[in-house]
């Protein structure tokens, strides 16, 4: 119904008086005992939005009390002790006003009863877990007390005093004969008995730090080595992906061969990522090697 065809209301002038100072419907309708449905014609016909859901809201008896509290940068707990006003209350004048959360200040830590001795264990290098045993204490306070005292903990001091990777790299090599480089330490358990390397918690493969060490750079894909000595780990001798390909394909070229065949093989693999030369300088492609492996694998799996 728009307001040229319905009936004014007979007491419209005071119903948008009063919808001009933000009443609510129901207020409205209380003030001046009409229906709240009248009241609602009235807001339609003249296209004026519901009143906010805050006038619905009656105002505390300690409202400015609140208000100055809360700029004050009070807790809610606080406020509810001075003024007895509800936790909910205080909560949505904090939201109406945005004002963040007090941030409560937390309270020290009393001394704990042998803070003396742990703090004697701790400078002498020991761990939360031995100095938790040896005095009988729980290793929380233990470790309370050495961030407290900004002590390092074990293995902050084990790694800080342990030895470079390229410094345990050269623990475990022994140089031979024609310069190459042969790997006395760890290596793997299978049948390849390829060199490994354990530093801090982590295994690394003794051939990519050669190779890091000789460009700067971390290795594109395996890091084998290119002369003919077995597990050769002399940083002149290996070679990423990329350098593999590229030593073989200027030997190739250097035989008088051509270069290897572009676009697509049988099996639609992309040559100019998955084409290789072998060790022969015979093209060849890794997606179709890549694929007649997993497919062994799975035949093994599902016999």
């Amino acid at each position: 119904m728009t307001t040229e065809t319905r009936r004014p209301h007979a007491q419209e002038a005071q119903i948008l008086e009063l919808i001009g100072k933000g009443w609510n419907n129901a207020a409205i309708a209380e003030r001046l005992y009409c229906g709240k449905q009248a009241v609602r014609e009235v807001r339609r016909a003249h296209g004026l939005p519901q009143a906010p859901r805050s006038s619905w809201r009656k105002p505390h008896p300690k409202e400015r009390e609140i208000h100055q509290l809360l700029e004050e940068g009070h807790t809610d707990a606080e406020i509810h002790r001075r003024t007895g006003a509800q936790p909910v209350t205080i909560a949505a004048r904090r939201h109406a006003r945005k004002i963040p959360p007090a941030l409560v200040p937390r309270p020290a830590a009393r001394p704990h009863p042998r803070e003396a001795e742990i703090l004697t264990a701790l400078q002498a290098g020991g761990s939360n877990n031995a100095i938790a045993r040896e005095l009988g204490v729980d290793k929380v306070a233990v470790a309370r007390i050495r961030r407290d005292n900004c002590i390092p903990n074990t293995f902050e001091r084990k790694r800080a005093e342990a030895p470079s990777l390229e410094e345990r790299w050269r623990q475990n090599v022994r140089e031979v004969d024609g310069g190459h480089m042969e790997w006395t330490g760890h290596r793997a358990t299978n049948s390849s008995g390829t060199p490994v390397l354990r530093f801090l918690g982590s295994w690394y493969s003794p051939a990519a730090i050669a190779f890091k060490m000789r460009t700067g750079r971390d290795p594109q894909g395996q890091v084998r080595a290119e002369c003919d000595v077995h597990h050769c780990v002399a940083p002149a001798c290996v070679e990423d992906e990329p350098g593999r390909q590229g030593i073989r394909l200027t030997l190739r070229r250097l035989q008088g061969l051509p270069d290897p065949p572009t676009g697509t093989c049988p099996d639609g693999h992309d040559l100019a990522v998955d084409g290789r030369l072998d060790a022969r300088l015979h093209p060849y492609c890794e997606g179709c090697k890549r694929d007649t492996s997993r497919a062994k694998k799975q035949a093994r799996t599902t016999s």
